[in-house]
């Protein structure tokens, strides 16, 4: 969703602080930061180290179990669909900078930048999107540690919140998630963050790049007897490839963790400070000639937040106990700079709470086990926004919405596995949602209103494994998205909202139920000295009631179901992984999404609107996708401790064509395709590791998102295609140290 008042730019319309001054913490100073940083590199020197009793990491490092709380025991295979893994190697082979450009790395995944700024990127993954923009169809859910991270006012993720550097794996089960939690339809994410373990372990790195960017990165961790804790600190700031588009990201990250015969406890925290400054999309002629210009600058977002989980297990019995309990809070601030009038000002507060308890283990049936799992979760969600115009010129702020919201979510859910005859297993599971969503409007007490939602979401599969590590499986899964808060509130055609938003009690919409039927195969196997893994998945996706945000004219729009969409496809995958951080893969993604009914939609091109018709594809969703790459060794160590190793990466991606948003009908000229390439170098001697990268290799000029709107530096005002660039060739070098 844009900001139409003569800016190509996103609007935030994010949750209000109670009080209206975002309190400075530690993370926003950065010698306090810096402090962190020091004190997680100083820890007591190690002791004798006692042997685990149990394993620490109770979820196999390829296989997703798809279980609703991280760390319990995987104690069935999953749920016949296709899911995908990213571990540390993974993530330090590219030197990804958020969530978005590591899931980059998965056949039938795209990101585009909306809002001009690499660290709040939007991710399209079998054709549904998951964005911090508000406005777009939000259709993938994010965990961290099993905690939802989507926001609760329009379920959008702020990527830059996210602990990436801390993160263990990063695991994604495709199709509707039963099991993980509601919203979830096309994908369900879940980020596992690292834990401390034997021997310690002490990093601290430090790089610099192109346009005045320089990060500073350390992390301790180790365990002692019982005990083990981790500690993560990240500062990084960047002037930026664009006019005004300086950024500044802080993170903490620490956990403590418990281990012994009776209880695997952890206890975390991860907070960031940001502020980023956006530049938004530009006029076409003016992107090809000049794509460092800022349109209209000063638009920023400025987050603070805090999450707390509590994840622990033991065995009662035969039957394992895996409880959740969390606790998190948001406030940012959104400022927008605006071509003509006013300006305008989001600040927000989100405060939740809430956690889940499992109880899962086996029964035996015969000479067969049944393996079950069955639990409940709930949380409660205090939303506030207040919006005000900015006139500047020293006159003050003036409150124009003032809302908040109470909402309460309850579920509950269970699972079973059982292999039928040898090889085949048969799996089912289902959840059942119950959603409470109050809007109440602080300004007009009679635009207050309320909405409920149920659903029950199932899933059915089997899967057969033919031996040497190949398996089948086909399943069918059904889940559902409950409208949003701003969506609710902005949901009359007859009274399209004004951006910033006029949000009131409108006409309720219906929740976006996905129903999906999915037929693969995998295989891992070794292969070559090192270890091959391939996959093969054929999907559809039917999802009736989607919700759509339509931009009845340039200066505001509202949120509207359409019948039905679908989104269909193919995706292909190729590992191999051998010693010392040798690799090559392949992937490859066919995405097909399409209106699967006639509607008529307002659009920016054509006061008199647009017309969809069944087989018109959704906008910025490409329908080819591909990407390959390769690590070789240049220079080996010989396997002493002091030897040099010198370790060569190239990445490369092809995108294809896609339309443009506000041209659903495909009547204009689509988004060119491209292809860009990194190369990365890796030089380890003892304890010290120097690496280089370098993106978009060639220099590509590369165009990642379009949409439409006036522009009013051209004569009469016309609408025109308005494009987001991509960076040109950018060269980063880090250097760090183990100790």
């Amino acid at each position: 969703m844009r900001n139409a008042e003569w800016k190509c730019k996103v609007v935030r319309i994010l949750k209000l602080p109670l009080t209206f001054r975002i309190p400075h913490s530690a993370l926003r100073i950065p010698h306090l930061l810096a402090g962190a940083l020091l004190l997680a590199l100083v820890s007591p020197p190690a002791g004798a180290q006692q042997p685990d009793s149990i394993r620490i990491d109770t979820l196999a490092p390829v296989v997703v179990t798809g279980v609703r709380l991280p760390t319990v025991r995987e104690l069935a295979r999953g749920l016949a669909g296709r899911t995908a893994s990213l571990d540390t190697q993974d993530l330090d082979a590219r030197g990804v900078r958020s969530l978005a450009d590591a899931l980059e790395q998965l056949p039938g995944v795209t990101t585009s930048d909306e809002v001009g700024a690499t660290a709040q990127m939007d991710v399209s993954l079998r054709g549904f999107q998951v964005s911090p923009v508000i406005g777009v169809p939000q259709g993938v859910a994010v965990y961290v540690d099993g905690v939802r991270a989507n926001e609760p006012d329009a379920h959008e993720v702020n990527f830059d919140l996210l602990p990436l550097e801390d993160v263990e794996r990063v695991e994604v089960v495709y199709g509707p998630s039963v099991l993980l939690g509601r919203n979830a339809l096309g994908a369900a994410v879940n980020l596992v963050t690292r834990r401390g373990a034997s021997p310690a372990a002490r990093e601290i790195e430090a790089s610099a790049g192109s346009w005045g960017r320089y990060e500073l990165k350390a992390r301790a961790g180790a365990r002692h007897g019982a005990w083990d804790y981790y500690v993560g600190a990240r500062y990084e700031r960047e002037g930026g490839w664009r006019e005004d588009t300086r950024s500044r990201i802080g993170t903490l990250f620490a956990k403590l963790g418990l281990l012994n015969g009776t209880w695997d406890a952890t206890l975390s925290y991860s907070g960031a400070d940001n502020r980023i400054f956006q530049a938004g999309s530009l006029p076409e002629s003016v992107a090809a000639a000049t794509p460092r210009r800022n349109f209209t600058g000063g638009d920023y977002f400025a987050p603070q937040a805090h999450l707390v989980i509590l994840n622990a297990q033991r065995l009662v019995g035969r039957t394992q106990l895996a409880i959740n309990a969390f606790g998190r809070s948001l406030s940012s601030e959104q400022f927008n700079a605006n071509f003509v009038g006013a300006d305008s000002r989001q600040r927000n507060a989100t405060r939740i709470a809430g956690g889940a308890v499992q109880l899962s283990g086996k029964l035996p049936l015969g000479a067969r086990a049944l393996r079950w799992l069955a639990g409940a979760d709930a949380d409660y969600e205090h939303v506030a926004v207040h919006i005000f115009a900015a006139p500047g010129g020293g006159s003050p702020d003036s409150l124009t919405e003032s809302v908040r919201t109470n909402q309460v979510n309850g579920g509950a859910f269970a699972g079973a596995n059982l292999e039928v005859v040898p090889r085949l297993t048969a799996t089912a599971a289902a959840r059942y949602d119950w959603i409470r969503v109050p809007f109440e409007d602080l300004i007009d007490a009679t635009q207050s209103g309320l909405h409920i939602f149920r659903r029950l979401s199932p899933r059915a599969g089997l899967t057969w494994s033919g031996g040497r590590g190949h398996e089948v499986f086909a399943s069918v899964s059904r889940g559902f998205r409950a409208p949003a808060v701003v969506e609710l509130a902005c949901a009359d055609p007859r009274a399209a909202c004004p951006l910033p938003f006029a949000l009131g009690p409108d006409p309720a919409l219906k929740p976006v139920v996905a129903t999906t039927y999915e037929l693969g195969w995998r295989v891992r196997a070794p292969g070559g000295g090192g270890r091959v893994e391939a996959s093969a998945d054929v999907y559809r996706t039917d999802v009736r009631d989607d919700i759509f945000f339509i931009a009845s004219t340039v200066t505001g729009g509202y949120f509207q179901n359409i019948g039905a969409t679908r989104r269909s496809g193919v995706e292909l995958a190729l590992q191999w992984r051998g010693p010392v951080g040798l690799r090559a893969y392949a992937n490859y993604g066919y995405t097909r999404a399409t209106f699967e009914t006639t509607a008529t939609l307002a659009t920016t091109r054509d006061t008199a609107g647009e017309t969809v018709t069944p087989g018109d594809e959704l906008p910025m969703v490409p329908g080819h996708r591909a990407n390959a790459g390769v690590a070789v060794s240049i220079l080996r160590s010989h396997g002493t401790e002091a030897g040099v190793a010198l370790l060569a990466g190239v990445d490369a991606r092809y995108v294809g064509r896609q339309w443009l948003r506000g041209d659903e009908e495909n009547v204009t000229r689509r988004l060119s395709d491209y292809a860009l390439a990194d190369l990365s170098l890796t030089l380890t001697w003892r304890d010290f590791e120097l690496r280089g990268a370098v993106r978009n290799l060639f220099d590509r000029r590369a165009f990642s998102f379009g949409t439409f709107a006036e522009n009013p530096t051209a004569p009469g005002t016309p609408v025109q295609r308005w494009l987001t660039p991509g960076p040109p060739r950018h060269v980063q070098v880090s250097l760090s140290a183990d100790f």
